[in-house]
């Protein structure tokens, strides 16, 4: 008398066919949380989190954090990389010169 475990699927049958959605896309806020963390973390890479913790003990490594990412907030406010503007993502860096260097490259095939 052998027992056999039921098989299991590891995906239910209608999520295998339900149709996938797109990448979220990019909005104003999201940009800027994303540029917020990015500064925060070249901010903290270059020592400032640990300036702002020195000779003060555990009540300020505490909010060395909040401060680091209210700087970054201001910063990403402020003075915008543009890292994630929506005319970026879809000319790139050289804008018309690289859409027609793709262009001429493409005609060429």
């Amino acid at each position: 008398m052998s027992l056999n475990p039921p098989v299991l699927s590891p995906v239910p049958a209608s999520a295998a066919s339900a149709p996938t959605a797109g990448p979220a896309p990019i909005t104003d806020e999201s940009a800027l949380r994303f540029e917020q963390l990015l500064w925060a973390e070249l901010l903290t890479h270059t020592g400032l989190e640990k300036s702002l913790t020195l000779g003060d003990g555990d009540g300020a490594s505490m909010f060395a954090r909040y401060f680091v990412e209210a700087i970054a907030a201001d910063i990403a406010k402020q003075h915008p990389l543009g890292l994630l503007d929506k005319d970026l993502a879809t000319t790139g860096l050289n804008g018309s010169l690289e859409t027609e260097a793709i262009k001429d490259a493409t005609a060429t095939v």
